[in-house]
């Protein structure tokens, strides 16, 4: 009887370690997305400054993320 409670228990530990390095994988994958983005949408931006929108806000971030998209 105690052979199947220890195989429970290495199955339980084995889960319970390898859980933190799941979680680590993807929060490496979710920051390494969030810096291109911010990468992307600094270029984006520096783009619409040299377009001259002047007073049309709206039209600027409209193309801001149109490019950030990949239209432009």
């Amino acid at each position: 009887m105690k052979r199947p409670l220890l195989g429970i228990a290495a199955v339980i530990a084995a889960v319970a370690f390898a859980a933190p390095v799941w979680a680590a994988g993807t929060a490496t994958d979710f920051s390494s997305a969030r810096t291109a983005y911010s990468q992307k949408k600094a270029d984006c931006k520096e783009r619409a400054k040299a377009k001259n929108f002047g007073v049309h806000f709206i039209k600027r971030n409209r193309w801001i993320k149109d490019c950030i998209a990949g239209a432009h």
